[in-house]
């Protein structure tokens, strides 16, 4: 059996499929996050505690290496306002060229135990390998410990 379907009924049926199917990708999508930010790491509230009162600050930085390996040698200071010591204080470097184009990014992990309430220098920290271009870096704290002593 054939039905006739006049030009602008067509129109409206293609125009809600294409809904349906936008509606149904954005459902998937959203399900999909959803479950992902389940299946994070939990963070223990004393660890984001104890980063969340401490403060990373890059003082100053140059480049050492003879153009094939080129590291960012910086002075890093830590301030601990916690009412406890902290160690194994983790951050994330990135590089970028002069306009801001990102080259290179990296983790490292400072050895060493900044006191309660106090603030330390680390001087002539070696971070990583980055590209020749790099003009620019920025650093971000992204854990510490609890220190035990």
């Amino acid at each position: 059996m054939f039905f006739a379907i006049s030009a602008e009924m067509r129109l409206i049926l293609v125009t809600w499929r294409k809904r349906f199917v936008k509606t149904a990708m954005l459902l998937a999508l959203s399900t999909a996050s959803s479950l992902g930010l389940g299946a994070c790491e939990a963070v223990d509230p004393q660890e984001q505690q104890l980063l969340s009162n401490t403060r990373l600050e890059l003082v100053d930085w140059h480049i050492s290496g003879l153009w094939v390996i080129n590291s960012p040698v910086a002075w890093i200071r830590v301030t601990n306002y916690n009412p406890v010591p902290i160690h194994n204080i983790t951050l994330e470097y990135r590089s970028f060229t002069t306009d801001g184009k990102p080259l290179d990014k990296g983790t490292f992990t400072i050895e060493g135990t900044v006191p309660a309430g106090e603030t330390k220098n680390f001087i002539e920290l070696y971070l990583g390998l980055v590209d020749l271009y790099t003009e620019r870096l920025s650093c971000k704290l992204l854990s510490v410990k609890r220190a035990n002593h």
